[in-house]
């Protein structure tokens, strides 16, 4: 066989080609590697270009030549030219059908300028009718025909096409934000949605508002409207509008009250102002927090005076338990006007606590209306009984002899005359008496505090009289129809024991 012939092909054993395939792959790995190595070490580009154009986001499209002839609209709103008037959520009519020309009329072909078919509102209410001569009153840009300057002409979030992500947006381009740096903000408001009370275009309400006072406020607090609806004793503020008493838009206080609850409520109540303002004793409940409304409701109830609930209910709902005043000073709990087992005083009785203390602030201990005498031993004068006297008659210790006055007399000697008439050491009213309630009848108490001392009465009540046999004085018994004679007796009498 010469050197030219060539030799035909023969099958290489399996081994040889398994062997001759493992080689060529080996080889083809090591060439990767190397050049990856490479594209890894050099400066020049480590993404080959192809790879940079599969991650590189799409390029926009070029923006066309400005064309210097007329254009058939439906290329107008396309890539390159006007794309952008159909990237809304909603589109308008004419631009969604690429009809430019209802509203545009090309003006100078080589130059592709265009100008409004028509001027001002026309461009608009050649389509949408609006007849403005049914509302009194107008916002100013539907007056002067400036539709667009709240409307896009070409697409909107809305069927509206309003500008602004929300109406509150689009409104705050000429209206100052009516939140400021208030805490508390209307839900209305805090949405941005301003037509929830007010109209766009216009209408019959001052300030544009969809309906007059009251109603617009109950078209959302149903709630409101059907308790007022049921209520004995509307507020007469509740009379008038809402907003005599809320801020319809934000407030520093809470419940969108215009002021402080004390000066909201009291820049109507005079009287209540100054007795809060000029009382020497004041009630913190009613100066401090939700002030006026921790007892009163401001709308209406079912109670005179406006009344949350019942007055000693009210009242228990602090004096339940023991409370210091601003000035340190510890008013006790006063739970003995709620056990049903006691006898009551009057006022109590009747679930008035107004009857002696004055809610609002007071010249007197305790807040009450008038003077009491504080201290155990007392000198007479009618003044300091003041607050006694409202009810009962001051001759009830101005008379030596009571007969019908008092049940409280030895024969005919008026006993409490004896006991509170004196010029230096009378006895006062709450010696024997508790102003609230006791477990005795007429209030006598079972001990009196004397000093750091319990000191104790002893009363026992009889058909025609009584005793007592207290700390203070031997003991001793009266009777009405058989008097006591305690001259017969040897001993004294008991104004003789009382003047010790």
């Amino acid at each position: 066989m010469s050197c030219n012939q060539v030799r035909p092909a023969e099958p290489l054993p399996a081994m040889h080609y398994a062997m001759t395939r493992w080689l060529g792959a080996a080889v083809t790995m090591l060439w990767i590697g190397t050049s990856i190595a490479a594209a890894q070490t050099s400066p020049a580009a480590q993404t080959p270009p192809a790879a940079k154009n599969l991650l590189a986001a799409p390029a926009a499209p070029a923006k066309r030549p400005r064309p210097t002839q007329a254009v058939p609209a439906a290329q107008c709103a396309t890539a390159g030219c006007h794309a952008d008037v159909k990237q809304f959520p909603v589109v308008h009519g004419p631009v969604n059908v690429d009809g430019c020309d209802a509203c545009h009329k090309l003006v100078d072909p080589a130059k592709h300028t265009y100008g409004l078919q028509r001027q001002g509102a026309d461009v608009c209410t050649f389509c949408h009718q609006i007849n403005t001569e049914r509302f009194p009153v107008q916002h100013k840009p539907v007056q002067d025909g400036q539709c667009l300057a709240c409307h896009n002409p070409h697409g909107g979030q809305t069927k509206r096409f309003t500008r602004g992500k929300t109406t509150g947006e689009l409104c705050a381009a000429c209206h100052k934000s009516p939140i400021g740096d208030n805490k508390h903000v209307h839900g209305p408001v805090a949405a941005g949605a301003c037509d929830s009370c007010h109209t766009a275009h216009g209408g019959a309400q001052k300030n544009l508002l969809t309906a007059e006072g009251k109603s617009l406020c109950y078209a959302c607090h149903t709630e409101m409207k059907a308790q007022l609806a049921q209520v004995k004793f509307p507020h007469k503020a509740v009379e008038q509008d809402c907003t005599a008493c809320h801020d319809p838009h934000a407030s520093n206080y809470t419940m969108m009250v215009k002021q402080a609850p004390v000066a909201l409520c009291t820049s109507c109540h005079e009287k209540q102002k100054k007795s809060i303002e000029q009382a020497k004793v004041k009630h913190t409940v009613v100066t401090q927090g939700d002030a006026c409304v921790n007892c009163h409701t401001a709308h209406g109830g079912n109670l005179a005076a406006l009344m949350k609930a019942e007055p000693l209910k009210v009242c228990m709902n602090c004096h339940s338990k023991p409370t210091k005043t601003p000035d340190g000073q510890v008013v006790r709990a006063m739970n003995e006007v709620k056990d049903p087992r006691l006898v009551k005083h009057g006022p109590i009785r009747d679930g008035n606590c107004s009857g002696c203390h004055d809610t609002h602030g007071s010249a007197n201990d305790k807040l009450l209306i008038k003077p009491y005498p504080e201290a155990f031993y007392q000198p007479f004068s009618v003044d300091k009984y003041a607050l006694c006297f409202t009810c009962h008659d001051q001759q009830l210790v101005l008379t030596a002899e009571a007969r019908g006055l008092t049940g409280f007399r030895n024969g005919e000697e008026n006993l409490h005359f004896v006991h509170v008439n004196k010029p230096d050491r009378g006895r006062s009213c709450r010696a024997c008496h508790n102003a609230h309630a006791s477990p005795n009848e007429l209030h006598v108490r079972d001990s009196v505090p004397y000093g750091g001392w319990q000191m104790p009465i002893n009363f026992k009540k009889s058909e025609t009289g009584g005793s007592c046999s207290p700390g203070c004085h031997k003991p001793y018994e009266y009777n009405r129809p058989r008097p006591v004679d305690y001259k017969a007796l040897g001993a004294p009498t008991t104004a003789a024991a009382l003047a010790r």
